[in-house]
């Protein structure tokens, strides 16, 4: 690594947006001894990643001529952002309007953004998928329901972060829920699914010039609204009690599925739910995730995806990378989970993310609310305040860590009162 990193000294990274995740993309980054600018339209007070980057401009990632004219300005290496598909349309243009390497194109893009998409592709690799539909019109999604029966989940195809995902448990509350999910797609179209009562995964890939290698397996544990029944994750542990079942029935078909679509490099992150029958793929992620999984990764192999995904952008290649240490079988147990917030509340107090990183078995933590900000909905990704990285000899470890983690932190409204909201560490490891 140190070939690399001389490799790297004094290059130029421009990163898209400021958010509390891209923060960590700048600390990444300079670590590698590269000089990080940072860019989008949000106010200082509201943007983490200006306030520790190298210098900072307040261009609108939708200004792509703007944008472009101040890489030629700053002389910059190389753009990257992630943590949100809505950014990676500009990504993918100011790259392009800039002459920058890119990780992705338009078709690769669609394919990780539009969960249609995502499915069509998966159906022509002989992947399995959630049975569902495209509904443009309501009457379409009256059409699958007569067809499929109740439950259902109903998601708008082309957004992220559990936004506008809804349960609909009858015909009775079908209108409501597919207005909801329809209010959430910029291009008015609903996919509705199957409700699927059953276990959760996620897998994770790296790419490099093409080839893809599995570099983790989890077992999901979902946190669910109580009204709507839309959800997000919840806690993450590693390596998943599928992995063995995953490779042997579906690595192989997903690895076709990347190399037909054209995924060459960076990081793919994929969720499925699994039964006795088989898996189905529900949704991808072609950009670093909220799950941060190559933290994990890092630390149990040697392999940080996040700098690889880096040197990319400032190189156009990865120049080492060694595919042996690629292993989803981590040599510890590990585990990520969500701190959740009331949704609604005003935070005036957000401390102890510090003292939260220095416990024990403790590998990473980011902050993902800061003062002066409103707790989003329940059920989404917006409502996560905290989300912490950490592993343990055994199961009984790792879930006496994480319920002792929400008492560190205080997060509290103008009153004092506390807008932690009460969530245990529920994950279980039966037999495959």
């Amino acid at each position: 690594m140190e070939q690399v990193s001389k490799a790297l000294q004094n290059k130029r990274l421009l990163l898209l947006g400021s958010t509390p995740n891209i923060a960590g993309m700048v600390k990444t980054a300079q670590a590698m001894g590269i000089y990080v600018l940072v860019t989008d339209n949000k106010a200082l007070k509201d943007a983490p990643a200006k306030l520790i980057a190298d210098e900072y401009a307040d261009i609108s990632l939708a200004d792509i001529d703007a944008v472009a004219d101040y890489i030629r300005e700053k002389q910059i290496d190389g753009v990257l952002t992630g943590f949100s598909d809505s950014y990676l349309t500009y990504y993918r243009a100011i790259c392009e309007k800039a002459g920058l390497p890119c990780y992705g194109d338009a078709h690769t893009f669609d394919i990780a953004t539009d969960k249609m998409c995502f499915k069509q592709a998966c159906v022509g690799a002989g992947v399995g998928t959630i049975p569902g539909t495209n509904a443009y019109a309501y009457e379409e999604a009256m059409a699958f329901a007569k067809k499929n029966g109740y439950p259902l989940m109903l998601k708008p195809a082309d957004n992220s972060g559990s936004r506008g995902v809804i349960k609909c448990e009858c015909e009775d509350e079908l209108k409501n829920a597919y207005e909801y999910a329809l209010s959430f797609s910029p291009t008015k179209n609903v996919i509705c699914e199957r409700f699927m009562d059953c276990d959760g995964i996620g897998v994770s890939y790296q790419l490099i010039d093409g080839e893809a290698y599995l570099s983790s397996t989890c077992d999901r544990v979902n946190y669910c609204a109580a009204g709507d029944g839309s959800s997000i994750t919840g806690d993450l542990l590693y390596p998943s009690k599928y992995t063995e079942r995953y490779i042997r029935e579906m690595d192989s078909a997903v690895k076709t599925m990347l190399r037909q679509n054209g995924f060459r490099h960076g990081m793919v992150s994929l969720q499925s739910f699994v039964d006795e029958k088989g898996f189905y793929m529900c949704e991808m992620c072609y950009r670093p995730s909220g799950g941060h999984h190559y933290i994990l990764i890092d630390d149990q192999n040697g392999i940080d995806s996040l700098k690889l995904l880096i040197e990319f952008a400032v190189t156009g290649k990865v120049a080492a990378y060694d595919p042996a240490k690629e292993t989803p079988f981590f040599h510890e147990m590990c585990a990520m989970t969500h701190i959740i917030g009331k949704p609604g509340e005003i935070v005036a107090v957000a401390e102890g993310y510090d003292a939260l990183a220095a416990k024990e078995g403790v590998i990473d933590v980011v902050q993902d609310i800061c003062p002066d900000t409103v707790i989003g909905k329940d059920g989404t990704t917006a409502q996560v305040v905290a989300t912490v990285w950490f592993k343990g000899a055994d199961l009984e470890a790792l879930r006496s860590r994480a319920n002792s983690f929400p008492a560190v932190l205080k997060i509290e409204n103008a009153e004092g009162q506390s807008l932690i909201k009460t969530r245990y560490f529920t994950q279980t490891r039966a037999a495959e």
